[in-house]
């Protein structure tokens, strides 16, 4: 099975004052785990706005901030997907177009549509997990399976 991770379930597996962090996490260490490459940028962006709100000391975010890197990196526990901008951006336009999605999740949505697909065909079920319910619901559309 590969699971591919919407950067809002992967913020929420390193907040610790968030519900469902434990179960989170555990999708992030369970092997195969993907994401888009817009993961690094959109989890670094949740954990500074987590630092801003005061969730997380400033000291809790630099090692945060530190394993995030480490998991999002070239042998991380999550694989990142490059997109190939624009069938990405072609299919994004079709999901908003048909779906109630904000920009970054249909291009997260595009990319598992278009390339996680692939690398899971023929053998290997794809989920897609997500903390957003518009995003679920187009994934599940697609023919994506939404539960771990």
């Amino acid at each position: 099975m590969l699971r591919f991770l919407d950067s809002s379930l992967i913020v929420r597996a390193y907040l610790p004052d968030e519900p469902g962090q434990t179960e989170a996490y555990g999708l992030l260490t369970g092997g195969g785990a993907l994401a888009s490459e817009l993961a690094p940028v959109e989890v670094t962006r949740g954990l500074v706005g987590a630092r801003r709100a005061g969730r997380l000391s400033d000291t809790e975010f630099e090692q945060t901030l530190a394993q995030v890197d480490v998991d999002l990196g070239e042998q991380g526990r999550i694989g990142i997907i490059p997109f190939d901008g624009g069938p990405t951006l072609v299919r994004a336009r079709e999901l908003v177009l048909a779906h109630r999605l904000r920009t970054l999740d249909a291009i997260h949505l595009a990319v598992a549509d278009l390339d996680a697909r692939r690398l899971a065909e023929p053998d290997l079920e794809l989920h897609f997990l997500t903390r957003d319910a518009d995003q679920a619901a187009a994934a599940r559309a697609l023919g994506l399976l939404t539960d771990p």
